[in-house]
């Protein structure tokens, strides 16, 4: 009798821990999946595609694997709650690899990784990203609805640095200020 009452025991214990697991790990993708743990991080093609049924602005982080502010922007200002939460609502936000090595087809033409000043760098990042013919990492690409650069801000930004260029662009204020202007607090 208590050899059977074990084996229930077991076997209970056994379909416990199976639920738990489950539930931890279904649970896991959920919150992954929620608006409010993160920004919703897509590729180009995606937006592209998001473009058609809802009109967004981008906003583009060029990165690279090695870059140390890449990562540190990821984890301070891309996780501050305040710009997850604007960045879910007024962009697509698109992550670029600056030296990935699959062809990205972007507005009709084929962009590969290719020998640019002497670096690899995907043909797209040095389009949008580069500024005064050079490009560096974190670099910030904002594009319109139709998407056209409006600009590019490279260098790591802070929750405060990225609070003002989201909104200066998830607000429209780019069409009736200038940038020096808005940070500046002038008319």
């Amino acid at each position: 009798m208590r050899k059977g009452i074990l084996k229930i025991v077991a076997v209970f214990a056994v379909m416990s821990m199976t639920f738990v697991t489950s539930s931890v790990v279904f649970g896991e993708q959920n919150e992954q999946q929620n608006p409010t743990d993160g920004i919703r991080w897509m590729t180009l093609e995606q937006a592209t595609e998001a473009q058609k049924k809802e009109p967004k602005k981008v906003l583009l982080d060029l990165y690279t694997d090695w870059c140390g502010w890449c990562k540190k922007m990821e984890a301070s200002t891309f996780s501050d709650p305040f710009i997850v939460n604007y960045i879910n609502k007024h962009f697509y936000a698109v992550k670029l690899n600056g030296e990935g090595k699959d062809p990205i087809i972007f507005k009709g033409k084929e962009y590969v990784n290719a020998s640019i000043n002497n670096r690899n760098t995907q043909q797209l990042a040095w389009e949008l990203g580069s500024v005064n013919n050079r490009l560096g990492y974190p670099t910030v690409v904002i594009l319109d609805e139709d998407m056209n650069k409006l600009s590019t801000y490279p260098g790591y930004k802070d929750v405060e640095a990225m609070e003002s260029l989201a909104k200066y662009f998830g607000e429209n204020i780019y069409k009736t200020k200038t940038w020096q202007d808005y940070i500046s607090g002038g008319k």
